[in-house]
């Protein structure tokens, strides 16, 4: 199989409530499809590497030059943050969150493939790759880019708040939860 065969060209991220799961879906170029299982603990450990991995990803800015004064660390550190901030936001706005996933595509396995390990594989000078390794002893590996990353990860968030899981997502070593609350406005 060639490269530009396996390219993925839409992702579906859902749960599943009789499995308690979500599938993960992978619609590919050459009109196949790879389908996983992710449980909940996967799910934890693939947030968690994906957002260590993001941060890597993104470019780093170079804080410009003041030849008068020193730019603290705080000053640079907020730079880097916005700049990042803008990153992913230019980055969401161009993907596709609104189109139907293609259905009809060949599945490559009769049912789809139970995760049972999640990992990021850099070797030097590649792109680092996500991998489900799975219980049928077959790998999927997703090569990641800040653009697979975002996608995959909003669609985690949403596909965990549809499971009611309680899971303790961090983002950029900062706990968050998502708390259904009644605000009430004076």
């Amino acid at each position: 199989m060639t490269q530009n065969e396996s390219a993925i060209e839409q992702i579906n991220l859902g749960f599943n409530d009789q499995e308690d799961r979500l599938l993960l879906k992978l619609g590919l170029a050459d009109k196949t499809e790879i389908a996983v299982w992710i449980t909940r603990r996967i799910c934890k450990l693939m947030w968690s590497l994906l957002q260590s991995s993001n941060n890597s990803l993104l470019p780093t800015v170079t804080p410009l030059a003041m030849p008068t004064m020193a730019v603290s660390a705080n000053k640079v550190q907020a730079i880097e943050n916005f700049a990042r901030e803008v990153a992913e936001q230019q980055s969401l706005e161009n993907m596709d969150f609104k189109s139907v996933y293609v259905a009809d595509r060949q599945t490559r396995t009769e049912e789809p493939m139970l995760a049972v390990q999640c990992m990021i594989v850099s070797i030097e000078n590649q792109q680092p790759h996500l991998e489900l390794q799975c219980k049928n002893g077959q790998s999927v590996k997703m090569a990641l880019s800040n653009e697979l990353v975002h996608a995959v990860t909003n669609m985690m968030q949403l596909a965990t708040r549809e499971a009611g899981w309680d899971l303790l997502m961090t983002a950029n070593d900062t706990q968050i939860s998502i708390i259904s609350a009644q605000q009430v406005f004076h």
